[in-house]
């Protein structure tokens, strides 16, 4: 942490593998991550983060990928992906907030069906607020896309509304 910037950066090593009664293999994997955070103001902070996995695509941001595939030879394939975020919330005051955020997941997965999700891309708005003491409540409205290695795309919005309360 630097004043109003905070940032951190992980790395992660992991084996990926298989084994049936006639063939196994196993291949290593890895993922790196940065993200930063900057208080613009009293008010308001921006965010990012990037992401870079070979293998471990469990842990790319929503990417929804699988880590590996077993090729025609029966040997294990990594597949590699990168994603980022970006975001920003403002602090209306009175226990209100803003925050908005778009994210984007590319997988390398073209030795997959056609039919698997290759990009895939998030925006999100939402309001929150307290209106008594310990609770929060908000509403959200998303819009999500995603593209097939074929090409073929699609996307849904929808409304999300919560409530909490902290004992």
């Amino acid at each position: 942490k630097a004043g109003g910037l905070s940032y951190s950066a992980a790395a992660l090593v992991k084996q990926n593998s298989y084994e049936t009664v006639t063939a196994d293999d196993s291949a290593m994997a890895f993922a790196v991550f940065g993200a930063a955070s900057m208080a613009v103001s009293d008010m308001s902070t921006v965010r990012g983060a990037i992401n870079y996995t070979d293998g471990a695509n469990s842990y790319l941001y929503r990417s929804g990928g699988a880590d590996a595939y077993i090729d025609v030879n029966g040997d294990l394939e990594n597949l590699s992906g990168m994603g980022g975020t970006i975001g920003a919330s403002m602090s209306l005051g009175g226990g209100r907030t803003i925050n908005a955020t778009y994210g984007m997941t590319k997988l390398d997965v073209d030795d997959l069906a056609p039919t698997t999700n290759e990009t895939i891309e998030n925006a999100f708005v939402n309001y929150q607020w307290t209106p008594v003491k310990n609770v929060m409540m908000g509403v959200e409205y998303q819009f999500l896309s995603r593209e097939n290695v074929d090409g073929t795309d699609g996307d849904a919005s929808r409304i999300l509304f919560a409530s909490q309360y902290n004992f």
